[in-house]
């Protein structure tokens, strides 16, 4: 309408329209201000639902890691011993059967001996559902494990992904550790595979929205999983057009090394190069990222329902209140209208108006979709909160039954003249592997232990908890091998993350200074003698406890003589280092015993400790420390 035409109208059409412009501009900003609102609220919670949903696909990847980890590290722990013994091969075996994650292992050995080199070579795999013996190289001839195994250091490296030769279809990952012997060092290296086509279904089963999807690249960009199988380690990330990824790439890769995350926006093939919101993280232990895709028409699809309805009914309802704004500026402007009527009347004749009654309507609008959403993201974290202090009360519960579990230091024996004893036990971490015990079978045997579970941390506790439990429940003969026996066979029932534990058990006879003894691969004890010479009690009875359920364990004997002690620690001691990495030693520690002669057992460990401590300067402890000292004083 122009100005002109505006001048025309009547004075209740003109204020009337005033009016309605200024209600029309206060309700679009109203529902603007609200939409944009609505828009910030709805983009954060699609982007939590995505970190939510990637979270849970990385929490499982993870586990899986580790446990292949965990896994590749017992067994090079134990592939030494195995291999001394040429049952590497059967070892691994029962690794496979007893791993389910685990797809094979392959071991490769060389030790040199005197005239020529013996290189050793397993590779055990899964077929068909059976676990074999196969003498193939299998991949290890490609550039990239040669180049792992060349650099392979004291930790262990994943490899790139790759294709299982046997299977086309399997996609495998290799979990590379070093091989090492303390007479040779690094002698070899062990890789353990998994197959990665558990992704397919975690990744499969994580949705955003109708059309969004989640996808795994490797490091180098290549696709692990991906809805069209035939990109899956033939395209790479690295290499989409513009037309795909229109902003930085490298930026937003710099980004996620930062951060560890990043989102954006990008034009799927996928999604026939419509524009998508993405979400992507890293994954730990690997180089690989998460990345979830969800198409830009989905993210506001709802939210413009709702605005194109808002809309709608703010129209109406501006066109009501102009109907009513007219009704009433008619009805206060009577006086005048009926004087411009009369004028009218008198010169044009009598025209009739009419009007329909309406009520001003209020807008109403409510986010109570997305409030709900967000209510429960706030209710997830608050609950992470409340298990991760439930994590830290449990971690010092354990600390505290481990305490309880383990004897005192400093027995006091008031009734028992013929024996001294003194032990201390110092954990790595808040609690350990390690576990010493003593306590008498009879009026005159005492039995005395000392045990190294491998491993660290609260699955170690766990499993030596276990082990002094059955320690104490068995020890009902007096024969150390039977006992050890025992114990073993039941550590070795349900010992599904092949733990294990190394042992020493004796017997002291405290009228006849007669002592059994049995060694389950343990650290080799010492005996000082009175007589001021040192001997050392180099005999392995067997295998570390929890290994196979079924192994006999010899014994020895010998007879301690007045003043004799022997003197009992855990690899924690000779595997000691200092700040340029070199190890405590047996040798060293074999000097230091030569200084302890005469003294009691609390003063020999407290002399052995400090000399640990001066030895080892600032550097922190690796492994767990123990001591244990008995000396039979005689009748």
């Amino acid at each position: 309408m122009s100005i002109r035409q505006m001048e025309k109208q009547s004075i209740a059409f003109k204020l009337s329209i005033y009016v309605i412009l200024v209600v029309s501009t206060v309700i679009t900003l109203v529902v603007y201000l609200n939409y944009d609102f609505s828009k910030k609220i709805l983009m954060q919670n699609i982007e939590e639902a995505a970190i939510n949903q990637s979270g849970l696909i990385i929490d499982e990847i993870e586990s899986n890691l580790v446990v292949i980890q965990e896994v590749s590290r017992n067994v090079v722990t134990q592939a030494p011993y195995y291999l001394s013994k040429n049952d590497l091969d059967l070892f691994l075996k029962g690794v496979i059967r007893t791993n389910k994650l685990v797809y094979s292992l392959h071991a490769e050995v060389n030790l040199p001996e005197p005239d020529q080199a013996k290189k050793t070579s397993f590779s055990i795999i899964r077929s068909n559902g059976k676990v074999k013996l196969s003498q193939d190289q299998y991949f290890f001839m490609d550039d990239h494990f040669l180049e792992i195994i060349e650099n392979l250091g004291k930790e262990g490296k994943w490899s790139k992904p790759f294709y299982d030769k046997n299977e086309d279809n399997n996609l495998l990952i290799s979990y590379f550790q070093r091989i090492s012997t303390p007479n040779h060092g690094n002698v070899g290296f062990l890789s353990s595979e998994m197959s990665l086509n558990f992704l397919d279904k975690i990744v499969s089963d994580s949705k955003v929205g109708r059309r969004g999807f989640s996808f795994i690249v490797s490091g180098d960009g290549k696709y692990i999983t991906h809805p069209v199988k035939e990109w899956i380690m033939q395209r790479n990330i690295f290499d989409v057009s513009e037309e795909i990824f229109v902003e930085d790439i490298d930026s937003h890769f710099e980004i996620l090394k930062e951060k560890g995350s990043v989102s954006g926006y990008a034009y799927p093939e996928l999604l026939d190069f419509e524009k998508a919101w993405f979400y992507a993280a890293k994954i730990p232990y690997t180089d690989w990222l998460i990345i979830t895709a969800v198409p830009y028409n989905e993210l506001f699809k709802d939210l413009d329902v709702i605005l194109k309805k808002i809309i709608l009914i703010s129209a109406a309802g501006i066109l009501f209140v102009l109907l009513i704004i007219l009704l009433l500026f008619k009805q206060m402007l009577s006086p005048l209208m009926q004087m411009i009527q009369s004028i009218q009347k008198l010169s044009f004749g009598e025209r009739i108006r009419k009007g329909k009654k309406n009520e001003l309507q209020l807008l109403n609008e409510s986010l109570d979709a997305f409030q709900q959403q967000y209510h429960s993201f706030l209710k997830k974290e608050s609950q992470r909160k409340k298990d991760r202090k439930k994590y830290e009360r449990d971690l010092k519960s354990a600390k505290e039954i481990q305490t309880f579990i383990i004897p005192s230091s400093d027995p006091k024996f008031p009734k028992e003249k013929r024996i001294e004893l003194y032990a201390e036990l110092h954990p790595a971490e808040s609690i350990g592997g390690d576990l010493y015990d003593y306590f008498f079978i009879d009026s005159k045997h005492l039995l005395f232990s000392m045990g190294d579970v491998s491993g660290k941390g609260i699955p170690a506790a766990l499993f030596m908890a276990v082990a002094h439990t059955m320690i104490k429940s068995k020890s009902t003969v007096l024969s150390a091998s039977q006992i050890v026996e025992l114990v073993n066979k039941e550590l070795s029932k349900q010992n599904i993350n092949q733990n294990f534990i190394t042992l020493f058990i004796g017997i002291l006879n405290i009228d006849t200074g007669e002592l059994t003894y049995c060694n389950a691969a343990h650290s080799y004890p010492y005996i000082i003698r009175d007589e001021s010479n040192i001997e050392v009690l180099d005999v392995t009875h067997g295998l570390p406890l929890g290994v196979y359920a079924n192994k006999n364990y010899l014994e020895d004997k010998l007879v301690l003589q007045k003043n004799d002690s022997i003197i009992l620690y855990t690899d924690g001691v000779t595997d000691c280092k200092d700040t340029s990495e070199q190890t405590y030693s047996s040798e060293r520690f074999v000097n230091n015993l030569g200084l302890l002669l005469d003294l009691r057992p609390k003063e020999m460990i407290k002399r052995l400790m400090k000399s640990l401590k001066l030895f080892k300067g600032g550097t922190k402890p690796t492994d767990d420390i123990s001591f244990m000292v008995v000396r039979y004083l005689g009748k």
